[in-house]
C-alpha cells in the first residue's frame, strides 16, 4: 500500500538513507504546491512554502502513528495558513499555468482543456468555488487521504469536511452547467476535468489518470424506486436493499414516519412512502437484521451473510463495534441469474456521442441465433423507442427500454414501457434479419446518503450517523449478477450521556452591547479564517 511504502521510506530516512526522503520529496513536491497554492493564491510564494513544510518535515519528526501523507499535508497548511495571516496576500491565478500540456494526460481529458476557451471558462469556475470545498475534495478523491485525516488537516470536524465535499461537488456541477459545458455530456466527467485542470497546474499527472479510473463502473445511486431521474445525461441506479433498512427503522424503532427536527427532507418523505418491501423479494434473495450495535450483532451479520449467500460485508467494519453506543440496522441483497443460452460476443462499439469503444454483446444476422430463445419483444415504433425482455433459468426477467428516462422516476418509466407493451400491435416474433446489441455493464459502488446524517428525528432522542448503501452489478453475455449492502448506525442521545456542543467552528456572528442600550455598537460576521489567529509555534503541529 502507499501509506506503507511512504512509511518505510521515511524510517529509511530516519536511519541515514537521504535518498529515501529524496523519493518522497519528488513524489509529494508539486501535489504539495497544488494544496498550498489553493489557500495562498500565489504560485510562486506556493513554491517557497512547499520548501519551508519539506524542511520542516525533515527537521521534526512526525508521530509514529501517522500516515507520512497526513503529516506533509498538516504541516503544509500550517505554512500556507501563517503566511496568510501575516502577509494578508491573496493573487488570481493567471492563464500561464494552464499552458503546460502534457501529452500523458488522457486524450479526452486534453480535448476538452486544450481548447482556450473552455480553459477560460473552466478557470472561472475553480476561482467561484470555496476554497474549503476546492481542497477538501483535493485531499479526499485525489490524495486518497481519509475523511477523518483530511478533517484534521483542514481544522474541521469530521461531519462538516463530508459536508465540504458533497456540497463542494453539487457547487462545480451548478457552476459548470450555468456556463453552458455542452460537450460534456455527464456531469461526473465535468467533475474530472475541472480538477484535472488544477493537476495540469502542478504537473501531477498521475492523479488525473487516477480520478479517471475511480469513475468507471460508478453510477449515481438514487435510494427510492419513485425519484425523478433528472435531464442531465449520467448514469443512474437504484436497488431496494437501503428501502430494507429504513423501513425497519421507521417501523420496528421509530415506530412512525421519520422527520427531521432542523428541516425537511425531500429524501426521508419518499423513503417514508415505503413504496418497495420485502414483498417485493423472495425470500431466499435478502438478508436483514437489526440491533444493539455490539459485536455480538456483527457477528450474527457475519454468519448470516456467511451461510446465505457465502458473502462478507465490505461496510459493517465502518461502526464502532466495541463501544456498543449505537443501534444498526443492516441488509444484504443478492441475485445472480443466467440466461437460456449464451449470447454471442460482438464487435466492440462506441456508446452515445462518447468516442470510446465498449463491449457488446446480442445477435446479428451472421452470428449464432440459438440464444434468440431469450428474447421476448415488447414493442418497437422506432429505433429509440423499443424494448424487450431476457428470460433466464431463474426465473429472472431482464427489461430492456431505451429511452432517456428523464424527468420521470424508475416507476414511471417502467409504467409507461408496460403501457406501451399493451398497445403495441406489431410483430413480436424474433426473425433473423433483426440486430440486437447490448453493452456489457458493470457497476461497483458506494455511496452515504449525506441528507440523511447528522439530523435528529422529530419527537425523539434518535439521530442518524451514517446511511450507507453499495450496490455491484454485472450484465454480460451469459446472465448477470446484484450484489447490495445496506446499513443505518443511529445514536439515542441518551445512550452517549452528551451534552450540548456550543462549538463555533464555523459560520458565526458576534455582537457587542453595552448593557443598559437596546442595540449592539459592534457586529461581525465570521465565515473564514482570514481573521482567525492561527497557531504561531509549529512545533505544535
Amino acid at each position: 500500500m502507499e501509506k506503507d511504502l511512504d512509511k518505510k521510506l521515511y524510517n529509511d530516512y530516519l536511519n541515514g538513507e537521504k535518498e529515501a526522503f529524496e523519493i518522497l520529496y519528488n513524489k509529494y513536491k508539486s501535489r504539495i504546491e497544488y494544496f498550498i497554492f489553493n489557500i495562498v493564491k500565489d504560485y510562486q510564494k506556493a513554491e517557497d512554502i512547499a520548501q519551508e513544510t519539506f524542511i520542516y518535515v525533515i527537521q521534526h519528526q512526525m508521530r509514529e502513528n501517522s500516515s507520512f501523507k497526513y503529516y506533509i499535508y498538516l504541516v503544509a497548511r500550517s505554512k500556507a495558513i501563517n503566511y496568510i495571516n501575516t502577509e494578508k496576500r491573496r493573487k488570481d491565478i493567471t492563464e500561464t499555468f494552464l499552458k503546460e500540456d502534457d501529452e500523458q494526460i488522457e486524450k479526452d481529458v486534453l480535448d476538452v482543456i486544450t481548447n482556450e476557451e473552455t480553459k477560460r471558462e473552466l478557470l472561472e469556475s475553480i476561482e467561484l468555488l470555496d476554497e474549503r470545498y476546492k481542497n477538501a475534495i483535493y485531499l479526499v478523491n485525489i490524495e486518497g487521504l481519509s475523511y477523518e485525516e483530511t478533517s484534521k488537516i483542514l481544522g474541521e470536524t469530521l461531519q462538516n469536511t463530508k459536508n465540504l465535499i458533497h456540497r463542494g461537488k453539487k457547487q462545480l456541477r451548478k457552476i459548470l452547467l450555468k456556463k453552458g459545458f455542452d460537450e460534456m455530456n455527464k456531469v461526473s466527467k465535468i467533475f474530472i476535468i475541472v480538477l484535472c485542470v488544477g493537476i495540469i497546474l502542478s504537473g501531477v499527472v498521475y492523479a488525473t489518470i487516477k480520478i479517471s479510473q475511480n469513475i468507471k463502473e460508478k453510477a449515481e445511486m438514487t435510494p427510492t424506486y419513485t425519484s425523478k431521474i433528472s435531464s442531465i445525461d449520467t448514469n443512474k441506479v437504484w436497488v431496494g436493499t437501503f428501502n430494507l433498512v429504513w423501513n425497519d427503522f421507521m417501523n420496528d424503532v421509530i415506530g412512525d414516519k421519520i422527520e427531521f427536527e432542523d428541516g425537511y427532507s425531500a429524501l426521508a418523505d419518499e423513503l417514508n412512502k415505503q413504496t418497495f418491501t420485502v414483498e417485493q423479494l423472495n425470500k431466499n434473495s435478502y438478508f436483514k437484521i437489526h440491533g444493539k450495535e455490539n459485536l455480538t450483532l456483527k457477528n450474527q451479520i457475519e454468519q448470516g451473510i456467511k451461510q446465505k449467500f457465502n458473502e462478507t460485508s465490505s461496510i459493517i467494519d465502518k461502526c464502532d463495534w466495541k463501544k456498543g453506543e449505537g443501534y444498526v440496522l443492516y441488509a444484504m441483497l443478492k441475485k445472480e441469474f443466467n440466461f437460456l443460452e449464451k449470447f454471442p460476443t460482438l464487435n466492440e462499439n462506441t456508446f452515445g456521442d462518447s468516442k470510446e469503444k465498449v463491449k457488446y454483446f446480442g445477435i446479428e444476422p451472421d452470428t449464432e441465433q440459438v440464444a434468440s430463445k431469450n428474447i421476448e419483444i415488447l414493442f418497437y415504433n422506432s429505433k429509440e423507442d423499443f424494448a424487450i425482455k431476457l428470460k433466464t433459468k431463474e426465473g429472472e426477467e431482464v427489461y430492456l427500454y431505451r429511452t432517456t428516462g428523464e424527468n420521470k422516476s424508475f416507476e414511471e418509466n417502467y409504467k409507461e414501457m408496460q403501457v406501451k407493451q399493451s398497445k403495441y400491435n406489431g410483430e413480436k416474433t424474433w426473425n433473423k434479419n433483426d440486430i440486437l446489441n447490448i453493452p456489457f455493464i458493470k457497476v461497483k459502488d458506494e455511496i452515504n446518503y449525506d441528507e440523511l446524517c447528522g439530523r435528529y428525528i422529530k419527537n425523539t432522542d434518535w439521530y442518524i450517523a451514517q446511511a450507507l448503501q453499495t450496490i455491484d452489478f454485472e450484465l454480460n453475455n451469459y446472465g448477470g449478477s446484484v450484489k447490495s449492502e445496506a446499513l443505518i448506525e443511529a445514536f439515542k442521545s441518551a445512550l452517549l450521556e452528551k451534552g450540548r456542543e456550543f462549538i463555533f467552528n464555523n459560520d458565526f456572528i458576534l455582537f457587542l452591547k453595552e448593557e443598559d442600550k437596546t442595540k449592539p455598537y459592534f457586529a461581525l460576521k465570521v465565515d473564514n479564517t482570514d481573521i482567525l489567529v492561527n497557531v504561531e509555534n509549529n512545533d505544535k503541529v
